[in-house]
């Protein structure tokens, strides 16, 4: 493993080790790992391998799963360094794709964007694009199988993004909610201990080429009236509608997480075709499910991004709409 100390890279590690697999974990330490006493932890800066990285990375491996390569400095160092592996996994992001509908969907042949990192809200996706491109040229001349895993939205568990958690704090808060999105605006999320199941699967079956691992459509509406159901709470949502929170200069997705205008282009990448990876054996937890076990975990790490609407504003825009 490449990473595996945190959210995905997590999971996939603790489903390795359910399966009795011998794990090693390549880290810098930012983020102290959880497996101490039942993985290999081998602590490394990536752009610049210690001497015994180094040597780890020249062993033979079943598989290598890169989980934090942001950008191809971080694979310039690491690959001359393989020695026998079977097969490259890399985590990759659906923000490769082009932003245009699809009739069924986005699937793996769909454009993508260009691979210039000057968009500054797509800067990260243009860097998993550029690792992508160089990964395939490298590897292809040393005939490693190479899966790249385009991942949806993803929640859970060890989530650090706080996207999901806006709406978890909120719930086990209780009170008044102010909830601009279209009720119908889909969205598509997919469980982290999903992909990880998928990803080890993934490796028995030399699974190869770009798979989207992406989660099933459901809209707004499902999404808030489950986690605030589940939450248990005396929660009053005030669904204010997208026309009223606009007016009110509330910003999308910056300040209100998970919520995209219906005029957004970036609603292209809540409509991801997966029947690629569904075909490959990928199985999804019902929501309920998913939203019960992320509670859980945010109500032992209580917190609010200070990114979000401020409380006062929210309970000020409430106040504004209910005249």
């Amino acid at each position: 493993m490449l990473g595996g100390t945190r959210f995905v890279g997590r999971h996939i590690v603790e489903e390795c080790l359910r399966r009795g697999d011998d794990v090693t974990v390549l880290y810098r330490g930012r983020s102290p790992s959880p497996f101490a006493g039942l993985v290999r932890h081998v602590l490394t800066d990536r752009r610049a391998p210690t001497t015994e990285a180094t040597t780890v990375l020249a062993e033979p491996w079943d598989g290598v799963i890169d989980t934090s390569a942001g950008d191809v400095d971080d694979l310039r160092p690491v690959l001359p360094l393989l020695g026998n592996v079977n097969q490259y996994i890399l985590l990759s992001t659906c923000g490769v794709y082009r932003r245009a509908s699809a009739r069924h969907g986005l699937t793996e042949r769909a454009p993508t964007i260009a691979a210039d990192a000057s968009h500054p809200v797509r800067a990260s996706a243009t860097r998993k694009l550029r690792c992508e491109r160089y990964l395939r040229r490298r590897l292809d001349r040393i005939n490693v199988t190479l899966l790249i895993a385009r991942l949806g939205l993803v929640i859970g568990r060890y989530d650090d993004s706080a996207r999901l958690a806006y709406w978890l704090e909120h719930a086990l808060r209780g009170g008044d909610v102010l909830v601009p999105m279209d009720d119908r605006q889909p969205v598509q999320l997919i469980d982290a201990s999903d992909v990880a199941h998928f990803l080890r699967d993934a490796v028995n079956q030399q699974l190869a080429g770009v798979v989207n691992v992406a989660g099933a459509r459901t809209t707004a509406r499902t999404l808030v009236d489950t986690v605030l159901t589940r939450a248990s709470r005396a929660v009053t949502p005030f669904r204010v509608g997208e026309d009223f929170a606009l007016t009110h200069r509330l910003q999308p997705w910056t300040e209100v997480p998970l919520w995209l205008p219906t005029s957004s282009p970036e609603l292209a990448l809540m409509s991801v075709n997966n029947s690629r990876a569904a075909s490959a054996g990928l199985t999804l937890r019902p929501l309920p499910d998913s939203v019960t076990d992320a509670l859980g975990w945010q109500a032992l790490r209580r917190g609010w991004s200070q990114r979000w609407l401020d409380h006062a504003r929210e309970q000020d825009l409430i106040h504004r709409w209910r005249g």
